[in-house]
């Protein structure tokens, strides 16, 4: 599977564009479909800006933004819980930060609470509170997250949303692989297309005479001699 990248994907929209119409992809730049590519991802991450301290005098990294991930799947773990596969892999955070909320799909009222490594299993160990008063708690394994929990009830699969930390897209080079899943790129492609496939065809032609481009105006009423 390619690695997704800004030039990558501005590189396929020009593609296309020069496919279907080189006169109109004539006027667009490679650069300037690299700039849309970030706005559109931006867009579909809904992403929000974070910029703030946190306890023990932490800094968040310039340039974080929380990200949305909506639709994630959970599946049985096969010991009584659940668990998913992260779409990114977020900033590395002080006490796991980067996975800043986790909830049921369309229910970010419902918030998971966070739970640092091995805590789960300690609270296992306490009959008071080993189900966490009928809350739902997660722990971050690597690219895993294991839920206290079976939120599929049942069913083979439910889904969750998650709101994780990444950099703006504007921080990211052309050539660094984006925090977006990979069936997202050609909903991206097909975005940044629509923008520019539609853009008018300039108002030139080449006289076959001398080679050379000619304007020709398009609203001259002259009849011929």
């Amino acid at each position: 599977m390619a690695v997704l990248t800004r030039y990558r994907l501005a590189e396929q929209v020009f593609g296309l564009l020069e496919g279907g119409d080189p006169k109109a992809a004539s006027s667009i730049s490679i650069n300037e479909l690299i700039i849309s590519v970030g706005q559109v991802v931006n867009s579909m991450l809904k992403t929000d800006y974070f910029d703030r301290n946190v306890p023990m005098g932490e800094m968040i990294p310039n340039g974080a933004v929380l990200g949305l991930y909506e639709g994630v799947s959970v599946t049985k773990d096969g010991t009584g819980s659940s668990k998913c596969t992260i779409p990114v892999k977020p900033l590395s955070l002080p006490r796991n930060m980067g996975f800043w909320s986790i909830y049921p799909s369309g229910k970010p009222e419902q918030e998971f609470i966070p739970m640092q490594m091995g805590q789960n299993n300690m609270v296992r160990s306490q009959p008071m509170i080993n189900t966490l008063l009928g809350q739902v708690g997660y722990e971050c394994l690597g690219e895993t997250v294991r839920f206290n929990k079976d939120l599929t009830e049942g069913e083979a699969t439910a889904t969750v949303d998650m709101r994780l930390v990444v950099m703006d897209m504007d921080k990211y080079d052309d050539y660094t692989m984006l925090p977006i899943p990979p069936e997202w790129e050609w909903n991206i492609i097909k975005e940044v297309y629509s923008v520019y496939s539609t853009q008018p065809i300039p108002d030139k032609t080449v006289d076959s005479t001398t080679n050379e481009l000619v304007r020709v105006p398009i609203n001259d009423q002259r009849q011929p001699e």
